[in-house]
């Protein structure tokens, strides 16, 4: 999933929310990009200075002098004279803390302010079935749902029209600070392992393990990156031990052929761009487009007659454009501050009003979205006092976040 964030304050002279540090989660290895609103400098300011836990002095600006990068972070800052902007390269776990911006001019003050957590990326999770137990009307799994270093175990109901998840859906914290899920979309039972930076998941068709209870759904969607692969899978205790041939096809086309004890032929409008495993007859496609969107259908014929083992309905997109968040109009009182705004992409735009006080911020109406003429979606919503807006499909999002912060 491709992810991109974008950081700035946005000004309440009088009043603000109930936070003053704004969270930021960033996966190890890769930058962040910490910013001020230049607006909040003072014009003859002596000193600005970034500060790591309060005490580690990371950059120091001075009016019309280069900025002066403490030694121990020579190489991975970088620094912007006229932003007076900080990024942080090459993330660690030791990176995790507060990173305070303070000016002197007249006096000393906070101009902006972050916690930042460095994340690793999660671990694999593996989903596996631990039992079945089936009756002439309905079928039992009980599965368990297993990473590294915790497991969650759920029992699922099918009968011929639906399935359903015991207790709903089961989710804890691990010992990694991440969440665990396991849970029902259509007739796959989803195992999904995440943090705030990455996520992974196995999933298993409830029809693999309850042919004659496969609840309501026999296509199961798969979302992949423009230019990515994607592995389509088939469960080879329902191959035939002497069939006669597997095919893989898009839509009406044959895209691969299995044979008993022969290599599988691919066609050759596909050359370079399929492999296959003779052992688990699966099918792997490279570098999707657009126009390999559409439905992958695994079928067998055997002695007795063809049927279908697996169909995925693959949908391809591309990233989504990035999102600016920018403000319209900004009106205050003695008793509070209103800020209109508009979330806008190269293609929607969607606009919302919030009302801060000196203890917290609301958005009239609620949380606002919609579907851009993309097919994504775009939110404008309201956290603690940061503003945000997001733009996402099912394979990448961008957001634009802004605080309401107050001048001391």
């Amino acid at each position: 999933m491709s992810i991109f964030v974008i950081l700035g304050l946005l000004v309440c002279t009088e009043t603000r929310g109930s936070s003053a540090v704004t969270p930021v989660f960033v996966q190890k290895g890769k930058d962040v990009l910490l910013n001020v609103m230049t607006a909040d400098v003072p014009e003859n300011f002596f000193i600005l200075s970034w500060r790591f836990n309060q005490k580690d002095v990371l950059v120091t600006f001075f009016p019309d002098k280069e900025p002066t990068v403490s030694p121990v972070y020579t190489g991975r800052i970088e620094t912007d004279v006229k932003k007076y902007s900080v990024k942080v390269k090459n993330l660690q776990e030791a990176d995790s803390g507060v990173y305070t911006a303070r000016v002197t001019g007249e006096e000393e003050r906070i101009v902006a302010e972050y916690n930042v957590t460095v994340q690793g990326p999660v671990s694999p999770v593996k989903l596996s079935v631990d039992s079945v137990s089936s009756s002439s009307d309905s079928c039992n799994l009980t599965v368990t749902c297993r990473t590294q270093d915790s497991n969650i175990s759920s029992t699922f109901t099918c009968d011929t029209q639906t399935c359903s998840q015991e207790g709903g859906e089961r989710s804890e914290v691990t010992t990694s600070a991440a969440s665990l899920h396991v849970y029902l979309l259509n007739d796959s039972i989803i195992c999904n392992h995440s943090n705030q930076v990455s996520w992974t998941e196995d999933i298993k068709k409830t029809k693999h393990y309850c042919p004659q209870h496969a609840g309501s759904s026999a296509v199961t969607p798969v979302f992949v990156q423009k230019g990515k692969n994607v592995l389509l899978n088939v469960m080879t205790a329902d191959v035939p031990e002497n069939f006669f041939i597997l095919s893989w096809r898009f839509n009406t086309k044959v895209l691969v052929t299995y044979l008993p004890d022969k290599e599988p032929t691919v066609s050759n409008n596909y050359t370079g761009r399929i492999e296959t495993d003779m052992k688990k007859y699966s099918l792997k496609l490279k570098n999707l487009q657009e126009a390999d969107s559409g439905v992958y259908t695994a079928r067998v014929t055997g002695s007795e007659e063809e049927r279908i083992l697996a169909e995925y309905n693959v949908t391809v997109q591309g990233p989504v454009s990035p999102v600016e968040l920018s403000v319209d109009s900004v009106s205050s009182s003695s008793d509070s501050c209103n800020l209109t705004v508009t979330c806008r992409t190269q293609d929607s735009h969607i606009s919302s009003t919030f009302t801060c006080d000196n203890q917290t911020c609301s958005q009239e109406g609620g949380e606002r979205s919609e579907v851009t003429t993309s097919a994504a979606s775009l939110h404008v919503y309201l956290l603690n006092d940061s503003i945000i807006c997001n733009h996402s499909n099912q394979v990448s999002w961008t957001e634009d976040i802004k605080k309401a912060e107050h001048l001391t």
